[in-house]
């Protein structure tokens, strides 16, 4: 047996480095590299899951073009002609922007970003801005410190107390929760903020249970009382901030009296958790994209920084406020990929807006729409509404490894290789900072091709310029010259070394005090926040739908909660014949209302849709709440973003998939 190293490309915050075992051909076992320290040695039920999928029987194998309603094999010869055809009718007839470009973080490899060169080579394209699932945090991060970065897992140890606020490490970053399991053995002590009782409540010495979309009052209750009782850090508010005085008239709208009942957290509780806070010192925020999730999430995630701002926790050992980590992304060639140089047209949506592009363009109308390394189908909100809208596209391309919704719902699919049966590096954005590098360890099967081979292919077919024929080595190389020119570390390096820790990523975030703000301090009040047209001070607004009051009396009155679950990313594994099935979760208060038992199936309804699913009774979850991991197909019965809003965040063109309400009664 051959063992390979690699990584892992899903959109996951712990990115591990593998041990890949081949033989014969076939992949036979994958493990964790002991040479990142990161692993703990340990690596996940999904990256276990790829020997699986890359094997799977029912894995994409042929090119697969739609006639008459059914899917017919043809050669890639007339799966490219077909392609270059509808592209060029596309650009004869309506310009470049009647091309539609989607996709997501499905690979984080870097071969595949040189898809959006592709459509700059044609002149530029239609294309989203904003994010699914994280943008808020980040807008709200950039608006605070100037930049969003991260303290290394390893400094937990240096804490006192750990903040863990609207996360569920236990479920979706199993090394971080290792890190905090070892931070609390060795005497720190852990707090868990979340509407549910997760599994990481297991580590936690006390847990909040906040109501859903009111984090961002809990966190300027808890500032009150720090400010009141003087324990603020001053010559951090005088030396490095500016505009405390703005936020601190606003922390006083928020009494613990008012905030308990706006949260459900008692007065008391908020006091103690202030005071604690405030006098542990150093003490860490873990930052969680749950609360970013509603339409008031990026103040959200403002209110929190502020905490960690107005007690010094920044620049600290064992401080901060930790949510995500654009550390490697500044070393990347992001402008060569996406082809800048070849001066493109775009045309900008914000990306949970995609049904409302194909539907409301018309100056050009979308004719040509290309999809990789996502699934929107299943993935954006208010599903049923983009499904009609992406009917109303002429044609469609979807790049896969499996037949999903969005793939039967195509024109012409394209069997895509595995990460493993091609060459590339990986790096993350959103916890360490290891970049690593990804051999081609096996041969894909049948007739999957590479999306850069394709476009390759095409670039010479349709005469088009631009796009580099160049060997994958080559095109590495070039993408991470930033990379080269400030380090010396070249690919070669990485690929012979790897996985290789980016010099100064584990650097404790701010230790100079100085900001990437324009005015380079932190900004209680943020200029650039009131110039974009939101407001200046993380101020605490009702989250939009779940207030609906007229919904409420329509019998909408339930929270419609879909987090992330353990087994899967998105509706990445969510392969065919799959075991497991959906259970709709519900608190024994709710179930007796709504005359609800555990095993009877029930109807969940929005304004936008209805699924069923199985009930499962936990009191864990909250009352009044209705819960569904996500990433179901619609085979399922149970695909849940049929009942969530295409409806946006306060910052950061984000999806605001948590501020939904339903109604269930039994099926």
């Amino acid at each position: 047996m051959r063992i390979a190293k690699t990584t892992c490309p899903l959109d996951c915050f712990d990115q591990c480095a593998l041990l890949v075992g081949e033989e014969g051909g076939r992949v036979i076992s994958i493990k964790a590299d002991p040479d990142q320290p990161d692993n703990c040695g340990i690596i996940c039920s999904k990256g276990r899951k790829h020997e699986e999928r890359i094997n799977h029987p029912e894995r994409l194998r042929y090119p697969l073009v739609k006639r008459n309603g059914t899917f017919e094999r043809i050669s890639w010869a007339e799966a490219l002609e077909i392609i270059g055809v509808k592209i060029k009718r596309a650009l004869d007839s309506k310009g470049p922007l009647s091309l539609l470009h989607y996709y997501d973080a499905g690979y984080s490899g870097l071969i595949k970003n040189l898809e959006a060169r592709f459509f700059s080579a044609l002149g530029g394209c239609t294309v989203h801005q904003g994010s699914l699932c994280w943008g808020a945090g980040l807008a709200a991060q950039k608006y605070d410190f100037g930049d969003v970065v991260a303290h290394p897992y390893h400094d937990l140890t240096n804490a006192k107390l750990i903040l863990i606020w609207g996360r569920n490490p236990a479920h979706t970053s199993l090394h971080l929760h290792t890190f905090i399991s070892r931070a609390k053995r060795e005497g720190v002590r852990v707090v868990l903020i979340d509407p549910v009782r997760t599994a990481t409540a297991s580590v936690a010495d006390k847990y909040l249970r906040v109501k859903p979309g009111t984090d961002g009052a809990l966190a300027l209750a808890l500032a009150g009382v720090i400010i009141d009782r003087n324990l603020a850090d001053w010559n951090f508010i005088d030396q490095h901030s500016t505009g405390f005085e703005h936020f601190a008239e606003l922390c006083r709208h928020y009494s613990p009296e008012r905030a308990a009942e706006l949260t459900g957290v008692e007065a008391e509780v908020i006091i103690d958790l202030a005071l604690e806070y405030a006098s542990a010192g150093p003490a860490a925020i873990l930052i969680g994209i749950g609360p970013q999730r509603h339409s008031n999430g990026g103040n959200m995630i403002r209110a929190i920084d502020a905490l960690a701002a107005l007690t010094g926790n920044i620049g600290l050992r064992g401080g901060g406020a930790s949510y995500a980590n654009f550390r490697i992304t500044r070393h990347i060639d992001h402008s060569f990929l996406e082809g800048d140089d070849l001066e493109p047209r775009r045309r900008f949506y914000p990306k949970p807006k995609l049904a409302d592009s194909i539907l409301k363009f018309d100056d050009p109308e979308i004719e040509f729409l290309y999809i990789s390394r996502s699934n929107p189908l299943v993935q954006i909100g208010d599903s049923n509404r983009l499904n009609d809208a992406m009917a109303r596209v002429p044609f469609i391309v979807t790049a896969e490894h499996f037949m999903t919704d969005t793939a039967a719902a195509s024109d012409l699919v394209l069997p895509a290789t595995f990460f493993l049966e091609e060459e590339d590096l990986f790096f993350n954005s959103m916890s360490h900072q290891y970049l690593g590098y990804g051999p081609r360890l096996v041969d894909a099967p049948g007739e999957c091709r590479s999306e850069h081979e394709v476009f390759r292919e095409l670039s010479v077919q349709m005469g088009v310029s631009g796009y580099p024929c160049w060997s994958r080595e080559e095109i590495l190389a070039r993408a991470i010259k930033p990379l080269t020119e400030k380090f010396g570390i070249t690919f070669k390096d990485i690929k012979e070394k790897g996985p290789l820790l980016v010099p100064g990523s584990e650097d404790i975030p701010w230790a100079t005090r100085i900001f990437n703000t324009a005015d380079g301090k932190y900004n209680f009040y943020s200029e650039a926040a009131r110039k974009d047209g939101g407001a200046p001070l993380p101020t605490y607004q009702e989250p939009r739908e779940l207030s609906d009051h007229i919904l409420h009396d329509q019998g909408y009155k339930y929270w419609f909660l879909t987090p992330h679950p353990r087994d899967s990313i998105h509706s990445t594994h969510r392969i065919p014949a799959e075991k497991g099935k959906p259970l709709a979760y519900l608190h024994p208060e709710t179930a007796g209302k709504a005359q609800l038992a555990i095993g009877m199936r029930a109807r969940i309804s929005s304004p936008r849709g209805s699924i069923e699913a199985e009930i499962s009774v936990s009191e864990d979850v909250p009352p009044e709440t209705v819960m569904i991991y996500e990433g179901w197909w619609h085979s399922s019965g149970a695909a849940v973003n049929k009942l969530t809003p295409d409806g946006m965040t306060d910052m950061g063109q984000q999806a605001a998939y948590y501020d939904c309400l339903c109604r269930i009664d039994p099926a």
